[in-house]
């Protein structure tokens, strides 16, 4: 039953990533530099599931299904939390910031993980993305308030594992669990929040002026 769920998982985060690809296309440049991020959280999550749905076929693949998934637990969400504040804000950065954002993720969970502090930090890091992404729907809640329901949803489906004694938010990437059927609200209300806030008047590309038009 897992394996069915893994494998309905991974279509729909397909499915979502193809359709915040399509929403990159009209952004400008430092737009969709986040809109990359968030497609790298979501392939990082599509990737662990994939192999999870294979089940035993894939015993050969088990390390990098770990490896794959830990990375998930760990990124997923702070990107695509980041990646809906960033589209929400409006901010300016360059596109390599991103880079810089991801090597500084991946440094404070190795470091946290030799400190054998991972446990506490999987829950500061994924609430502290339900935080970002929640004020990046609250900056544009006056103009659009569609983001705000999806960003509900993800923060249930991240918040419920706290009921359950010694849980961690998306665990199920990591290996399957309880909680397994949680990772749908998560996944793809952040993937619906990110989308929704790309569409914000801001985050447009400008056309190029054209420089045969008199000027006034």
């Amino acid at each position: 039953m897992s394996q069915l769920a893994y494998g309905l998982l991974t279509l729909l985060l397909i499915a979502a990533s193809f359709w915040l690809w399509r929403q990159r296309r009209p952004l400008s440049a430092a737009a969709r530099g986040a809109m990359t991020a968030a497609l790298m959280g979501l392939g990082l999550a599509a990737a662990a599931s994939l192999l999870l749905s294979l089940g035993s076929l894939a015993k050969e693949l088990e390390h990098t299904q770990r490896i794959l998934g830990l990375a998930a637990q760990n990124l997923s969400l702070p990107l695509l939390g980041l990646a809906a504040f960033y589209l929400g804000r409006g901010l300016q950065w360059q596109p390599a910031a991103w880079g810089r954002i991801l090597l500084g993720l991946m440094a404070a969970f190795e470091l946290l993980r030799r400190m054998d502090q991972l446990f506490g930090y999987q829950w500061v890091i994924n609430s502290a993305a339900l935080l970002v992404m929640l004020a990046g729907c609250l900056l544009v809640a006056r103009q659009d308030r569609r983001p705000l329901p999806f960003v509900a949803l993800c923060a249930v489906g991240t918040l419920t594992p706290l009921l359950q004694p010694g849980a961690a938010p998306l665990a199920e990437l990591f290996v399957p669990g309880d909680t397994l059927l949680l990772l749908f609200p998560t996944l793809l209300g952040a993937a619906v929040t990110v989308g929704l806030l790309s569409e914000q008047a801001h985050n447009r590309s400008q056309p190029e002026p054209d420089d045969h038009q008199p000027r006034p």
